[in-house]
């Protein structure tokens, strides 16, 4: 890695522009790999649905094929999540003299583990009660039948999916914040309260309007607020 002081804005361009590129290309190629999984995945999304009486539709012929596309992407991008961060955490490392390329190392698995973990919490926990409450509103109307748009479905999974673990990446970024000396672990604790009004407005914001999934979206970013700040004595600990 070139040192900061030794590098021209035109060599920090070049830099960002050749990561950048290694992360589409990641992109590019897992979605290529995982085009033929398509069907599998898109199988597991609806899987969450199986014992409702819901029926998917499509309403246009080229539908299917570009659900498959936009699946591949969206999997492309999960998958290349680990160089993804890699990438980021690399280019910004000469601008903080206390991040090493072993706390760099270290972030990355953090963050990777969080990412997956909230996966798996999306998938397992916020998506089957979304789903069961929005199913309770219809099943009581009997001139309303279960037909959803198989992209509107899948969309909304897909957002549950990228919203859960985004909220994971939580700790990740308040471990950064600290040990870059943007913010000390005092102020997080001294706005204790603000920021737990804030996680009930993000996930209001971020959420559908059910209050399941909110109070699902708050309880672990609040928990995981307060697991950043042990984390961030533990990493203070170490030094």
């Amino acid at each position: 890695m070139n040192n900061l002081n030794q590098m021209s804005f035109f060599d920090h361009l070049d830099e960002l522009r050749s990561r950048i590129i290694k992360c589409i290309l990641s992109v590019f190629l897992f979605a290529i790999i995982t085009y033929s999984q398509s069907d599998r995945i898109i199988d597991i999304l609806i899987d969450q649905v199986r014992n409702q009486s819901v029926n998917f539709q499509v309403l246009k012929i080229t539908s299917i094929f570009l659900i498959k596309i936009g699946i591949s992407i969206i999997t492309g991008i999960i998958i290349s999540f680990p160089i993804i961060i890699y990438q980021a955490l690399r280019f910004i490392l000469p601008a903080f003299h206390k991040l090493t390329s072993k706390k760099i190392i270290l972030f990355t698995s953090l963050s990777v583990i969080l990412f997956f973990v909230g996966l798996l919490f999306g998938y397992e926990v916020i998506i089957p009660f979304s789903m069961d409450f929005f199913y309770r509103l219809s099943i009581g109307i009997t001139y309303v039948n279960l037909n959803y748009t198989l992209e509107n479905y899948l969309f909304y999974l897909i957002w549950i999916l990228i919203i859960s673990s985004m909220i994971f990446q939580l700790p990740f970024l308040i471990v950064l914040i600290v040990k870059t000396g943007i913010l000390k672990v005092e102020d997080f604790k001294q706005y204790r309260k603000h920021i737990i009004v804030f996680f009930f407005i993000l996930a209001a914001l971020l959420t559908p309007p059910d209050p399941i999934s909110q109070i699902f979206i708050v309880i672990p970013l609040y928990l995981l607020f307060e697991f950043s700040l042990i984390l961030t004595k533990i990493f203070k600990d170490n030094e």
